[in-house]
């Protein structure tokens, strides 16, 4: 999640006039043992403070982001995950002091275009998210970000 939040900490504070971001993504995640596992979707960015993570392989999942809050929608399991990100990332932090996100996250950009992600996570996978098709400024509606769990879908607040 902290990954998450530093993509769209990132976009809004370095692209303040872009009001969108659109791509699809491959995300190649290797752990210390060497196993890799590999996710493609597509993500929304829209300013402010709104991302959707549309996982489509291997398995389908979207994962909502709105400010501090996230919701994790699990199909293929009937269930949805509601969490809030603890203290531990403080946007203002990230904000006021933007090496912080350099130090642990190497971000490539071309034009104004977000390439590619590599960092390491808490538990030492490396991970690499590659975006492509990139496209800015993209008419996004509001109702994307959206989520309401269907009925009888099991319910998991974290």
């Amino acid at each position: 999640m902290k990954a998450l939040t530093i993509i769209l900490l990132t976009f809004c504070e370095l692209f303040s006039e872009i009001t969108t971001y659109q791509a699809k993504f491959i995300q190649k995640i290797k752990n210390p043992s060497g196993t890799t596992i590999l996710y493609d979707g597509t993500v929304y960015i829209k300013q402010p403070n709104k991302m959707l993570w549309r996982y489509k392989t291997p398995i389908k999942k979207d994962v909502y982001m709105d400010d501090l809050n996230i919701t994790i929608n699990e199909p293929e399991l009937e269930q949805v995950i509601y969490t809030t990100l603890t203290s531990e990332i403080n946007l203002i932090t990230f904000l006021n002091n933007p090496d912080l996100i350099d130090d642990k996250y190497s971000l490539k950009f071309e034009n104004n275009r977000l390439l590619s992600i590599i960092y390491n996570d808490d538990m030492e996978n490396n991970i690499t998210i590659l975006f492509e098709d990139i496209e800015l400024n993209k008419k996004i509606p509001d109702q994307l970000f959206q989520f309401i769990a269907p009925l009888d879908y099991d319910i998991i607040e974290q």
